[in-house]
């Protein structure tokens, strides 16, 4: 069920009023019967997956709140220290055990479905290439919605209640909600159990603030999406379908276009999801802070998909390049390239793998493989940089303040993104370097000032549509400065003002958005994931 369907809107609102007559106690069940209703649209054996990674990870879950249970037995009944230590050393080996167990399993899904016909295809080149005739069949399993997504939020459950940083759910079905809550579970933002459970089986009233709050951000997701991305796919997919006649400066404006979609698009599915949870008293995190204004590659990841940079960040990064693997291969190094670079070494390689990791999560192919690493490599290196960057900080301690250096930075980190992004417009990494590379071999100014952009599938007044919308993005975006949502902002001004910028949004959307009769909707890119 797409996001900026009527069908959606329409589920939407039989589900706010039934949860409205229900009493309070049981609401939390309405939106489970909700989320379970909505995964089944997008096709009823999907429901196999996500069900099955809930069972799982509510049977190892519980057997571990047993063995702590008699551990705690245990310990309270002995007095000897060590006895005490026994107990407890035993408890954390058999949940260490179950929690591996519980990750396989749950992963195990995950690959499955999503990257099996991605090894196939790659273990028959092989065989090709050494000449054996041999090749295995694809399975050709169907990817359910948002998988990437449910399976890493469960994961992150497992682990925290591994190190005990979250409450054993004792009930499976509002397990099963938190696995499995609507408006998250197509695209994220990827929830920790601790903070969700606050505001997921409150059962709050439907209020005028929510659904105002609620309904406010919905019409933003449906505005960004409709009149700005939706509006400019034709004339990218004419680009990125044809790299040998757009080359050159049309390379640049396909990485820059793709750059706009791909933000309009993904950050209008959060905010459609963050404000149809609203609707229902329920809170979700913010995943976006103005990457665009972002002046290194760092700043970028620490605001774009922001709960997917944290997950990776607690449940990957920091375990291994602190684990006693990685310090004893660190202490190891030290005789063979020196005690500075062996201290650095465990940040680089778990940098290089969790980066890898990053790209195979968003998609089983090269190109995001090639994608993940790019942004790992050009990461290690501003590490590597950094003494240089503080150096030369110290010397120039103005230019931190400088606006135009600042403009600098941020329009560099706005290019080198939309570079290593190219991976993801392009079929083939082969194609994508030769792109690269036509910027000097081909930059075709020329063609490009005698055909301009009007012969792409898309006539001027589209053009300037999404133009106007983007002008009202940055708009909003200035609103939204320090962290600040743009609605509290917007409430400081007088009611005509409010009224008036609402009405322009929902005017813009229903004028100018993709949309109607003869219109193909385009599901959201990060659906697939």
């Amino acid at each position: 069920m797409l996001f900026t369907s009527s069908g959606f809107l329409f589920f939407l609102a039989v589900l706010l009023l039934v949860y409205a007559l229900t009493p309070k106690s049981f609401r939390w069940l309405v939106l489970l019967v909700g989320s379970m209703a909505f995964y089944g649209f997008a096709g009823p054996f999907f429901l196999i997956y996500i069900c099955s990674t809930i069972i799982i990870t509510y049977l190892f879950t519980m057997c571990i709140k047993r063995i702590r249970a008699t551990r705690d037995a245990g310990m309270a009944g002995e007095e000897d220290k060590e006895k005490r230590k026994s107990f407890k050393e035993k408890a954390k080996v058999k949940t260490r055990v179950l929690t591996g167990f519980c990750l396989v399993l749950i992963l195990g899904i995950l690959a499955m479905v999503k990257y099996t016909d991605f090894a196939i295809l790659n273990v028959n080149s092989v065989l090709g290439l050494l000449g054996i005739s041999k090749q295995f069949g694809l399975l050709g399993l169907a990817l359910p919605m948002g998988i990437s997504f449910y399976t890493f939020q469960t994961v992150g459950y497992a682990v925290d209640v591994y190190r005990e940083k979250a409450v054993i759910e004792k009930n499976p079905l509002k397990l099963a909600l938190f696995v499995s809550f609507f408006p998250q579970v197509v695209q994220g933002p990827i929830s920790r159990f601790t903070e969700l459970s606050k505001t997921l089986y409150s059962g709050n009233p439907i209020t005028r603030v929510n659904l105002a709050r609620g309904a406010n951000r919905i019409l933003w997701g449906f505005f960004k999406k409709l009149v700005i991305a939706d509006r400019l796919w034709p004339a990218l997919a004419v680009l990125a379908t044809n790299p040998e006649e757009y080359q050159g400066i049309f390379y640049l404006l396909s990485i820059a276009m793709y750059a706009i979609i791909l933000f309009c698009d993904f950050t209008g599915g959060i905010d459609i999801a963050i404000g149809a949870a609203e609707l229902f008293g329920v809170r979700l995190p913010e995943n976006f802070n103005r990457p665009f204004y972002s002046r290194s590659i760092q700043e970028y990841w620490q605001r774009w998909h922001m709960t997917m940079y944290s997950w990776f960040r607690d449940y990957v990064f920091y375990p291994m390049a602190a684990s006693k693997k990685m310090l004893k291969f660190s202490k190891a190094a030290k005789k063979i390239v020196g005690n500075d670079i062996a201290k650095r070494l465990p940040v680089h390689i778990t940098l290089i793998f969790v980066w890898f990791l990053t790209g195979l999560w968003h998609g089983a192919t090269w190109n995001f493989i090639v994608w993940g690493l790019a942004n790992g490599v050009v990461l290690m290196f501003s590490l590597e940089m950094a003494p240089i960057y503080e150096r030369f900080n110290s010397r120039f301690p103005t230019l931190s303040d400088n606006r135009i250096y600042r403009c600098f930075q941020i329009f560099r980190t706005f290019w080198l993104m939309n570079m290593i992004r190219s991976f993801d417009i392009y079929d083939g990494v082969g194609t994508t370097f030769k792109m690269m590379g036509s910027i000097v071999t081909n930059f075709s100014l020329s063609e490009f000032l005698s055909t301009g952009i009007s012969q792409l599938s898309l006539p001027v007044k589209d053009y300037l549509s999404a133009g106007v919308g983007l002008l009202v993005v940055f708009w909003v975006s200035w609103l939204g400065r320090g962290e600040v949502d743009y609605r509290e902002r917007l409430d400081g001004f007088k009611w005509p003002v409010r009224y008036a910028a609402v009405g322009l949004i929902l005017f813009m959307t229903i004028v100018f958005g993709a949309y109607g009769y003869g219109f193909d909707a385009r599901q959201f890119i990060y659906n697939v994931f």
